[in-house]
C-alpha cells in the first residue's frame, strides 16, 4: 500500500520550523565544507568557484559579480549572468559609496542597476572585496539568507586575503634567502686582498647601494709577472645585476688565460655578454695590464668613467678604448692605450660613476674635477692612506644623504724604480 505524505496535514508552524531547520543544516554543511577547504589550502580559484556555486544553487542567487582587490588593482573573479565592464570605474563607485551591506534600487548608480544587493568586505578601513548579487529567488526566509550571505562572504574574503598575505610572506622569505645567498656570493667575488707585488700598492673601496651591487673589480697576476686590474659597472641593481656580475667574472677568469692582447680579450668579453643578455644589459668596463719589466701600462676603456693617472706633475684621463660592452655583437674598433710610466712614481685611480654621482646638501656633485684635485693633493700617500682619506672626504661631502648608487674605487700606486 502506497504511503501517503503527511505534509498536507502538517501544522503550518511545524512546516516553517522544518524549513528553517533544513536551511540551517544547508548553511552549516557549507560552512563546514568551506572551512575544510580553507584548512586544506584550496586554491583561490577553487574557493571562488565553491562560494559562487553555493550562492547560486543553495541561496538562489542567479546574477553575481565578485570583485576582489589584487596588488595590481580590482579584478572580477567570478560572474553569473553578467558581463563585467570598466571594473576600475565600478570599483571606484563601490569604494566611495558603499561601506555596509546595502540594497540597490532605482536611485543606485547606473553600473549597479543589474544588481539588488552590495556586500562589502573591509579590513579596518580598507576594502577587500565587493560581492554584487541579483535575480534572487523570492522566499520567506530572505532575511535569514541575506544574513548568512554576508557572514559567509566575510569568511571567504578574509580567508582569501589571509592566503594572499601568507603567499606574499612566503615570497618575501624566499626573496630574503635569495638576497642573502647573492650577498654571500658577491662577497666571494669581490677581492678582499690584492696580490703581493714588489713596487705595487693596491687598495679598494666598495659600497653597494642596496646590499647587492652591480659594480665589479678584480685583479689577475699572470704567470709572466704582469698584472691585470679591471673595473666594471653592470647596468641595473639587485640580484639580476649581481648574477650578471658573477657571469662577467667567470668570463674574465677564462679570458685572461687565453688572450694576451687586450683588444682580443675585450672583444671576447663583449661577445659573451651579448650571448648571455641578448643586448638587454650593458656594461661599462676598464682594464689595464701592467708590465713591470718594461714599466709599461696598456689599457682599454669601454665606455667607462676615465680613470685618473698621475705621474710626476703630469695628470691624464685614460679614455682610449671602445663603446660600452653588451650593446652590439661585434666591436668594429678597439683602441688600446699605452703609457710608458718611466722611473717615476705613478698613481692610478679607477672608479665607477657612483662616486661622481655623490651630491652635497646644496646639490653640488663630487665631480671629476674634485676627484682630480683630491688625487693631486694626496698623490704622495700610500694607496691605503689615499683611499682612507677619499672615503672620509666622500662621507663628509654627502653628509646625511644616502649613497645614490653602487661605488667601487681601485687605487693603484706604482712606486718609483729606485724604491
Amino acid at each position: 500500500m502506497k504511503e501517503k505524505s503527511l505534509a498536507p496535514y502538517m501544522h503550518p508552524q511545524i512546516k516553517v520550523l522544518e524549513d528553517e531547520l533544513h536551511n540551517k543544516q544547508v548553511q552549516l554543511n557549507f560552512l563546514m565544507r568551506i572551512t575544510q577547504a580553507i584548512n586544506a589550502n584550496m586554491s583561490q580559484r577553487d574557493l571562488f568557484e565553491m562560494y559562487a556555486q553555493f550562492l547560486h544553487l543553495d541561496l538562489g542567487v542567479n546574477r553575481l559579480a565578485m570583485l576582489f582587490r589584487e596588488p595590481s588593482g580590482w579584478k572580477c573573479h567570478k560572474v553569473i549572468d553578467y558581463e563585467p565592464k570598466d571594473i576600475e570605474i565600478l570599483a571606484s563607485i563601490l569604494t566611495k559609496k558603499y561601506k555596509d551591506f546595502s540594497k540597490l534600487g532605482e536611485l543606485s548608480p547606473e553600473q549597479l542597476k543589474p544588481f539588488e544587493l552590495v556586500i562589502p568586505v573591509f579590513h579596518k578601513d580598507d576594502p577587500l572585496a565587493y560581492i554584487l548579487v541579483g535575480k534572487i529567488n523570492e522566499t520567506e526566509d530572505a532575511y535569514d539568507r541575506f544574513k548568512f550571505m554576508i557572514s559567509i562572504t566575510n569568511v571567504v574574503a578574509v580567508a582569501i586575503e589571509n592566503k594572499r598575505l601568507f603567499n606574499r610572506q612566503v615570497e618575501q622569505e624566499a626573496y630574503k634567502k635569495e638576497l642573502e645567498l647573492a650577498q654571500r656570493v658577491q662577497k666571494m667575488l669581490i677581492p678582499s686582498e690584492f696580490p703581493a707585488m714588489s713596487g705595487v700598492e693596491i687598495s679598494s673601496i666598495y659600497r653597494p647601494h642596496s646590499n647587492i651591487g652591480g659594480d665589479y673589480f678584480d685583479y689577475y697576476k699572470l704567470d709572466d709577472g704582469k698584472l691585470i686590474i679591471c673595473l666594471a659597472d653592470v647596468s641595473g641593481k639587485g640580484i639580476p645585476a649581481a648574477i650578471l656580475m658573477a657571469n662577467f667574472q667567470a668570463t674574465m677568469q677564462s679570458a685572461v688565460k687565453i688572450y694576451n692582447d687586450l683588444d682580443d680579450l675585450v672583444q671576447h668579453i663583449n661577445t659573451s655578454l651579448v650571448n648571455i643578455t641578448k643586448s638587454e644589459r650593458i656594461v661599462t668596463f676598464f682594464i689595464l695590464k701592467f708590465d713591470p719589466a718594461r714599466r709599461e701600462i696598456r689599457y682599454v676603456n669601454a665606455g667607462h668613467n676615465p680613470p685618473i693617472y698621475l705621474n710626476g706633475e703630469k695628470i691624464q684621463l685614460l679614455d682610449m678604448g671602445c663603446p660600452i660592452l653588451g650593446a652590439i655583437e661585434h666591436l668594429d674598433k678597439i683602441d688600446v692605450g699605452t703609457i710608458d710610466i718611466g722611473d717615476d712614481e705613478s698613481l692610478f685611480v679607477l672608479y665607477t660613476d657612483g662616486l661622481t654621482d655623490l651630491r652635497d646638501n646644496y646639490g653640488a656633485y663630487f665631480d671629476e674635477q674634485k676627484l682630480k684635485e683630491f688625487a693631486q693633493k694626496h698623490r704622495n700617500d700610500s694607496a691605503v692612506e689615499f683611499n682612507n682619506k677619499l672615503l672620509e672626504a666622500m662621507e663628509t661631502f654627502k653628509g646625511q644623504r644616502a649613497y645614490p648608487d653602487d661605488i667601487a674605487i681601485v687605487t693603484c700606486k706604482i712606486k718609483a724604480r729606485s724604491q
